[in-house]
C-alpha cells in the first residue's frame, strides 16, 4: 500500500453492533471529503462496553485492516475515537464573576475569566474528565439566561459549564481496545459520542432563536444533543437503544434473538411501521427462524405493537429527561433522528406524537461522499467524529502555540478561551 502525505483523519466508533470506520480529508474549512468507509461486527458488546476484550480487540484490528485495504493506504494519523457508555455522566459547574465597568458591561474578557474559573474543577479519585468541556448557558444578575451575553450590562456574570466524567477503569479499557490495535499509532483525541453526533448535523455557531434536538437511536445507546451558538443546552446519554427492540420483539414473539434483530432491520421490507396498525391478522409476515426450518406467520401488527411500544416509551423518557434538565421548554421546532433507529418506517412520525413538533432525518452539513456508498443515519456519528476530531485538534494546536508565546498568563488563557469558544 502506498503512503498519502496529505493529513488524512481517521475516526473509529466502537459500537454496540458493529465497529465502524471512516477516514477523510477536509478540502476547505469544514467541508469534509470521504475517502474510505469500513465497517464489522463488534460481537461481544453491549451498551458500548466490551464483554469480551479478546473478540471485540480483534474485531477492531479486522475493521482498521478493512478500512486501510479500502482507502489503499494505510492509517498514519490522527486517528480519533468516539466514547460513549453508562459509566460517563454529565457534571454541571457554575462560576460567578463580579462586573468591574462600572456600568456593568459585559465584555469578552469578562466570560473568559468567568469560564477559567469554571474549568478549574478537581476530578474525584477514579474518574477521567474528558478532553471537551462545554458551555451551558450565561446568567445575569436580574435572572436572565443567555448563551452569549457580551453587550450586556449587568452586576455579575454566572457561567454554567458542563464537564464530562467517566469512569476511569471502564473507560480506559475502551480505549485500550484501540490503542492496541493502533500499535505505534496514538490515539490523537477522544470525543464524547453526544458531540461527534452534533458536529456532524449542526454547523458551528447555531442560531439561539430555536434550539434543535438531535438523537441518535444506535444499537445500545441514545445520544442527545442540543447545541447553542456558544456550546450545548443540554448533552447527554441514554443506556436504551435498538437492541433492546429486538429483546422485546423475541420475547413477545418467542424468536431467537439473532432473528428478532433481522427483523427489525427488514421492517421497510416487511411493510411494517413503527406505527402500528390495529388490523389483527389482516397482514401476515412469514419468518424462518434461526435454526429452525419451519416457517412463521406473524401477524405484521404484532410486530408493529412491540416496536411501537418500546420506541414510544424512549421518546417520552428522553423528554422526561430534558424537562428535568430544564431544556425541553427551550426546544425550537425542529427535533431530528440518526443511527441505525432512524431507518424504522414512520420513526419519525411516531417522534412528532411524542415531542409535539415536526421530526425528519439528520443529514450531515457539508460532505462530500467519494466512496460510491450511499450515507444512511448510522453514519452521522463516524462523520461528525471526524468534523468534532479535526476541530478538537486545531483547537490544542492553537492553545499550544498561543501558550508557548504568552506563557501561563491570564491574556494567554484569555485568547485559548476565544479559541475554545469558536470550537
Amino acid at each position: 500500500m502506498k503512503s498519502r502525505r496529505d493529513e488524512i483523519y481517521t475516526a473509529v466508533e466502537i459500537g454496540t453492533h458493529s465497529i465502524k470506520i471512516m477516514l477523510g480529508e477536509f478540502l476547505h474549512d469544514e467541508h469534509l471529503s470521504i475517502l474510505a468507509y469500513h465497517e464489522q461486527p463488534s460481537l461481544k458488546m453491549c451498551k458500548a462496553e466490551a464483554l469480551d476484550t479478546r473478540v471485540v480487540g480483534e474485531q477492531v484490528a479486522l475493521a482498521l485492516n478493512g478500512a486501510e485495504q479500502a482507502a489503499g493506504f494505510p492509517i498514519e494519523g490522527p486517528v480519533f475515537m468516539a466514547i460513549s457508555g453508562a459509566f460517563i455522566e454529565t457534571v454541571k459547574i457554575s462560576a460567578k464573576l463580579e462586573i468591574e465597568d462600572p456600568s456593568g458591561l459585559i465584555r469578552e474578557e469578562d466570560l473568559a475569566e468567568a469560564t477559567r474559573r469554571a474549568n478549574d474543577y478537581e476530578v474525584p479519585s477514579g474518574k477521567l474528565l474528558l478532553t471537551q468541556s462545554v458551555n451551558r448557558l450565561f446568567r445575569l444578575a436580574d435572572g436572565r439566561i443567555l448563551f452569549n451575553p457580551v453587550g450586556q450590562c449587568s452586576r455579575f456574570l454566572e457561567v454554567e459549564i458542563q464537564h464530562f466524567l467517566a469512569d476511569k477503569e471502564r473507560a480506559n479499557t475502551t480505549y485500550c481496545l484501540l490503542a492496541e490495535a493502533l500499535g505505534k499509532l496514538e490515539v490523537s483525541t477522544v470525543i464524547y459520542t453526544p458531540l461527534a453526533l452534533s458536529a456532524a448535523v449542526f454547523p458551528p455557531g447555531s442560531s439561539d432563536e430555536a434550539l434543535d434536538l438531535v438523537i441518535d437511536l444506535g444499537a445500545g445507546m441514545c445520544s442527545l444533543a442540543i447545541p447553542t451558538s456558544a456550546g450545548y443546552f443540554y448533552l447527554g446519554q441514554i443506556s436504551i437503544g435498538c437492541e433492546h427492540i429486538a429483546n422485546d420483539l423475541a420475547i413477545a414473539l418467542e424468536l431467537p434473538i439473532q432473528t428478532a434483530r433481522a427483523l427489525l432491520v427488514q421492517m421497510a421490507d416487511l411493510h411494517c411501521n413503527a406505527l402500528a396498525t390495529r388490523d389483527k391478522r389482516a397482514r401476515m409476515v412469514d419468518i424462518r427462524p434461526e435454526r429452525q426450518n419451519k416457517l412463521r406467520r406473524i401477524p405484521a401488527s404484532s410486530i408493529e405493537l412491540v416496536v411501537e411500544t418500546r420506541l414510544r416509551e424512549l421518546f417520552e423518557l428522553i423528554r422526561r429527561q430534558l424537562t428535568d434538565n430544564g431544556a425541553y421548554s427551550w426546544l425550537g421546532n425542529r427535533v431530528y433522528l440518526s443511527g441505525g433507529g432512524a431507518r424504522i418506517p414512520q420513526v419519525c412520525d411516531l417522534a412528532a406524537t411524542v415531542f409535539n413538533r415536526p421530526v425528519s432525518i439528520a443529514q450531515p452539513y457539508d460532505v462530500t461522499n467519494r466512496i460510491g456508498m450511499p450515507l444512511q443515519p448510522q453514519h452521522n456519528t463516524v462523520i461528525g467524529l471526524l468534523k468534532a476530531g479535526r476541530r478538537d485538534l486545531l483547537v490544542a494546536r492553537e492553545v499550544a502555540r498561543q501558550k508557548s508565546l504568552l506563557g501561563n498568563t491570564l491574556e494567554w488563557w484569555k485568547n485559548a478561551w476565544q479559541t475554545i469558544t469558536d470550537w
